[in-house]
C-alpha cells in the first residue's frame, strides 16, 4: 500500500513527499523511541507519536525469538529506523540494529573512560579467551592475561596453554577494552592493561644485582615463581651479601603482586634435578634478581651463595678414593652425593662390573674413585673402586 497525495495536479507519493519536506525527520540509521502497540507473530507495532507507526517485522527475531515474547503493549523501545515509509506505508524498524547500535557505543564509551569491566571467560581457544561486554563477543589474547592467569608453560605448548586456561571458564575477571571495530565486529579487551600502570612502577623499583624478599607461588619442572617485594638496602660486599641471606627475621613483608622466575640453573650450585626436592610453595627466601626482560624478572638462589665449585680442587683430586651416597639411580648412571655441596657421577657403563645380586638403589653406599674434574661444567666423574 503507498500513500499518495497531488500538489499542483502532480501525483506525488509520501515517501517523496517525505523525502521532500524531511528536514525536521529522522533519517534512515537513526536511533528513534516509541511505545509498543501491539505485538503478533506477524509484526510489532510501534507508536511513533509525531513520527506515525512503525513496524518490526518477525525477520528481527529469527536469531533470537525469545526476544519476541518479552514484548509487551506499552513498553517503550529503542529502534533504528530502516526506511521512512516502506511498501505497507509504515515506518520500517529494527530492534536488533538498535539493540548492536548501543551496544558499540556502549564499548566506545567505555574504551574512552578506561572503565574497569567485570565480565565472564564464556569459552577459551589456542590465542587466549572469549568473553563478552554488552552483549557482544571479545577476544582476550594471552598476552594481555595478567600475571597471576598467565599459564606456566615451558616452552609455550599451546595444548598444555589450553589445559592450564581450561580453569578458567565461567570465572569473572576484570578487563579494559583495547580496541574495538564495529564495522568488522571485533572487539579486543585486557586484562594486564588494568595493572599495567602500577606494574610498570612497581618495576621500576627494581634493577640487576638488587637482593629481594621473594614468596614461592609455584614450583614447577622448570624451576620455581616467586613474588618479590621492594629490594632491602643494598650490601657493600660479597660477606653482606651472605649476611643479607641469612637474615631470615630481617625480611619485609610481601605485599607485590611482581613475580619473578627461579629456574632450575639457578636454584643451587649442585646439580639440581627436581625443584620440588629444594623448594615449596609459600616458601620465603632471599633472591638477587639476575636478569629483567620487559616485565619478566630472573632471580637465582645460587647468587647469594659462594660458588663451592672455585675451590673443588682444594678438597677433591683425580684418582682420589670416596664413599659416597647414591641418590638417584637412572639407565644412563648413578648421581653420587660425595658432601653437602658436591655430587659424583657414575655412568651405566660402569654398572657392568656390578654382579646382578648386587644391584644399586638410592641410600646404598659404595665406593669409588674420582676419574676427572670439571669446575666449569661443575662435574666430578666418578668410577668403581674395589675393595
Amino acid at each position: 500500500m503507498e500513500v499518495s497525495a497531488q500538489i499542483n495536479g502532480t501525483e506525488i507519493s509520501m515517501k517523496d513527499l517525505l523525502a521532500k519536506f524531511s528536514f525536521d525527520l529522522p533519517k534512515a540509521g537513526e536511533v528513534i523511541t516509541g511505545e509498543i502497540i501491539s505485538v503478533s507473530k506477524n509484526a510489532v507495532m510501534v507508536d511513533l507519536g509525531s513520527l506515525g507507526t512503525g513496524i518490526v517485522y518477525p525477520g528481527e527475531f529469527y536469531d533470537n525469538p525469545s526476544v519476541q515474547k518479552t514484548l509487551k503493549p506499552g513498553q517503550a523501545i529503542s529502534a533504528i529506523l530502516l526506511d521512512i515509509e516502506n511498501d505497507d506505508g509504515f515506518r520500517e524498524l529494527s530492534l536488533k540494529r538498535a539493540q548492536m547500535t548501543t551496544a558499540w557505543e556502549d564499548i566506545r564509551q567505555k574504551r574512552d573512560s578506561g572503565e574497569v569491566i567485570t565480565t565472564k571467560v564464556i569459552n577459551i581457544n589456542k590465542g587466549g579467551l572469549i568473553v563478552e561486554v554488552s552483549g557482544i563477543q571479545g577476544f582476550l589474547p594471552l598476552s594481555q592475561l595478567s600475571p597471576e592467569h598467565y599459564p606456566k608453560v615451558e616452552g609455550g605448548d599451546t595444548t598444555k596453554i589450553v589445559q592450564v586456561l581450561q580453569k578458567m571458564r565461567n570465572q569473572d575477571i576484570q578487563i579494559k577494552i583495547l580496541d574495538f571495530s564495529e564495522d568488522e565486529n571485533r572487539l579486543i579487551v585486557s586484562e594486564r592493561a588494568i595493572s599495567e600502570a602500577h606494574l610498570k612502577e612497581e618495576l621500576a623499583k627494581f634493577k640487576i644485582g638488587d637482593i629481594v624478599d621473594a614468596e614461592v607461588t609455584e614450583v614447577t619442572d622448570f624451576g620455581a615463581f616467586a613474588s618479590i617485594s621492594a629490594p632491602t638496602e643494598q650490601p657493600t660486599s660479597e660477606n653482606n651479601i651472605v649476611a643479607e641471606h641469612e637474615q631470615a627475621n630481617d625480611a619485609v613483608k610481601i605485599n607485590s603482586t611482581i613475580e619473578g622466575l627461579i629456574h632450575i640453573s639457578e636454584i643451587d650450585w649442585k646439580l639440581v634435578e627436581n625443584p620440588r626436592d629444594f623448594l615449596q610453595t609459600g616458601q620465603k627466601v632471599k633472591a638477587k634478581i639476575v636478569g629483567m626482560d620487559g616485565d619478566k624478572i630472573s632471580l637465582s638462589l645460587k647468587s647469594l651463595k659462594s660458588n663451592p665449585w672455585e675451590k673443588v680442587q682444594d678438597k677433591y683430586q683425580v684418582g682420589q678414593v670416596i664413599e659416597g651416597e647414591v641418590l638417584k639411580v637412572h639407565s644412563y648412571g648413578i648421581l653420587i652425593r660425595l658432601d653437602d655441596d658436591f655430587n659424583g657421577f657414575l655412568a651405566a657403563s660402569e654398572l657392568g662390573k656390578i654382579s646382578e645380586e648386587n644391584t644399586i638403589h638410592a641410600g646404598d653406599r659404595i665406593k669409588t674413585a674420582i676419574v676427572s674434574i670439571d669446575p666449569l661444567e661443575r662435574r666430578i666423574t666418578l668410577t668403581l673402586q674395589k675393595d
